[in-house]
């Protein structure tokens, strides 16, 4: 017999807790027993709507658990995070964290398909000769680019002859899982029960500002209604959580635009099916490509039918009702966040509605406006101005987003327009152009002196039964320098402005000059 001397065993010795130590116990979370949600706008988005398939922005989520650990290093896996979660944005808190991981392998037929590379499985598909359905074995060979099986027959890849196939698989692989999962290693502690919070970030999430106002018949104030509109492209849903959306431009890392997690999760979901289909069938058998599939109805359909039934237009055309739950404005450093006070669910790839500002009555006026355009002027435009203070009836901060105006008429309530809105301070001037003017039209006349100058007759008509206010902008820094003005102008950044009322069915005139700059 083979003595072992006394160093080989010693160092077996010291690589024994080595491996105890590997092979941390595994605590399983199976979903949050409360989240908060909180959605972060898009500001590169500028005044464009929110894409609802890839919203560009992120959300802040953090799950409150509570979980049993044994003693010692632990292995905590946390199932049913957000599918765009950036694994380096997580935080640990109520546990010593020591790692964690994404775990990207997800139970999808790009999943099973991936695990059972090189192993046997039933592939079920329909005879082309007799239109049985038939069942035989086959092994995975390839799944890269085209699913490729090898059968009795030969050499397959599937999916190419226009025929049913399906695979079957003996069970689902345990390294699969059917949601998103995040591991994270505790350090050495003492075990029993803990409540947890893992915070995060992630990315599939973007939300906007809809106002919804009502001019009064006048034109000098309206009601207005602000809407959260939250979105969401994640594949999670986040039941009864505490949502939140903070306003304001937030400095972000690239380690926090990092979309790995939703590219992981997308790529695990989808296999080749239809593309590099020449040659088909089997490897003795050449065979024309099966046609690609017909897009879903969903892609088919640019918009979805509006059906508007006697009800729907009666509660159309009266006032509408006010909001059950209105968000909450907070102070958050320079931004501001709106909490909405109740629970909600933060669905997967959906969009969620909540309201957080209403004023019976804000105080402005309706403007028409044009701009000289070299030595034309543009087309009149109607706009809403007002100032957001408090004693116009308003003195909140506006969130960037579009605003749809309506207004009363003796059938109800009308749509007249809508418009784009930047971020707007308390204190600040707001102007919302919403439309087209009909019923005033501007006339101009010129007489050339010069090479370069030219005199300009303009003549504004009104043929509204009541009076309008009407502005004309002179840029200061085109191509042409406005002066000569037979009336009184204002200056403001980068234009002077000439402000006039035209009677009711009437006109108004003003006479300026233009010189076309010398290069």
């Amino acid at each position: 017999m083979r003595r072992i001397g006394p160093w080989p065993l010693l160092i077996l010795l010291l690589c024994t807790p080595v491996v105890a130590r590997a092979q941390s116990p595994v605590v399983i979370s199976a979903a949050p027993d409360k989240v908060a949600v909180t959605l972060y706008r898009d500001a590169d988005r500028g005044e464009n709507a929110i894409d609802r398939n890839n919203p560009g922005a992120f959300a802040l989520v953090a799950e409150t658990r509570r979980v049993m650990l044994p003693p010692g290093p632990v292995v905590i896996r946390f199932e049913g995070v957000a599918s765009g979660i950036v694994p380096q944005s997580a935080i640990l808190f109520g546990a010593p964290p020591r790692e964690r991981n994404r775990d990207a392998a997800l139970l999808s037929q790009k999943g099973l398909v991936d695990a059972f590379t090189g192993q046997r499985v039933i592939l079920r598909r329909t005879d082309p000769a007799t239109g049985r359905t038939v069942e035989e074995s086959a092994t995975v060979r390839s799944a890269a680019d085209r699913l490729v099986v090898t059968t009795p027959r030969g050499v397959e890849a599937l999916y190419c002859s226009g025929l049913r196939q399906t695979l079957l698989y003996p069970e689902a692989p345990p390294t699969l899982s059917a949601r998103p999962v995040l591991t994270m290693t505790t350090k050495d502690q003492p075990g029993g029960w803990a409540t947890i919070t893992l915070a995060y970030i992630a990315t599939g999430f973007d939300w906007d500002a809809t106002y919804v106002g009502t001019l009064a018949p006048d034109g000098q104030s309206l009601s207005l209604l602000g809407w959260l509109t939250l979105a969401s492209a994640d594949d999670t849903s986040f039941p009864d959580a505490t949502a939140a959306a903070v306003a304001g431009r937030v400095q972000r890392s690239p380690d926090s635009r990092d979309d790995t997690g939703a590219r992981a999760h997308q790529e695990a979901r989808y296999l080749n099916r239809f593309s590099d289909c020449w040659p088909a069938d089997t490897t003795s058998d050449i065979g024309h490509p099966a046609p690609p599939p017909p897009a879903p109805v969903a892609m088919m359909v640019a918009g979805e039918d509006i059906v508007v039934t006697a009800q729907r237009r009666e509660m159309a055309l009266s006032a509408p009702a006010a909001p059950v739950v209105v968000a909450r404005a907070e102070n958050l450093g320079d931004l501001k966040l709106y909490r909405i006070p109740v629970p909600v669910t933060v669905a997967a790839r959906s969009q969620k509605q909540v309201a957080f500002l209403i004023k019976q009555k804000v105080m402005g006026s309706l403007i028409y406006r044009s701009q000289m355009i070299w030595d034309e002027p543009d087309d009149p435009r109607m706009l809403f101005r007002f100032r957001n203070r408090v004693a116009d009836g308003l003195g909140d901060p506006l969130p960037a987003g579009r605003a749809v105006l309506y207004q009363d008429s003796p059938w109800g309530r009308m749509y007249v327009g809508e418009s784009a809105t930047g971020d707007k301070a308390v204190d600040e001037d707001v102007e919302w152009p919403f439309a087209q003017a009909s019923n005033l039209t501007l006339e101009q006349e010129q007489r050339k002196e010069g090479e370069r100058v030219l005199r300009h007759r303009l003549i504004v008509r009104n043929a509204n039964p009541f009076a309008v206010r009407f502005e004309m902008d002179f840029p200061q820094n085109g191509g042409r320098i406005f002066d000569g003005f037979g009336g009184r102008v204002t200056d403001k950044p980068g234009k002077k402005v000439w402000a006039m009322t035209v009677p009711a069915n009437g006109e108004v005139r003003l006479r300026f000059r233009s010189t076309e700059r010398e290069d």
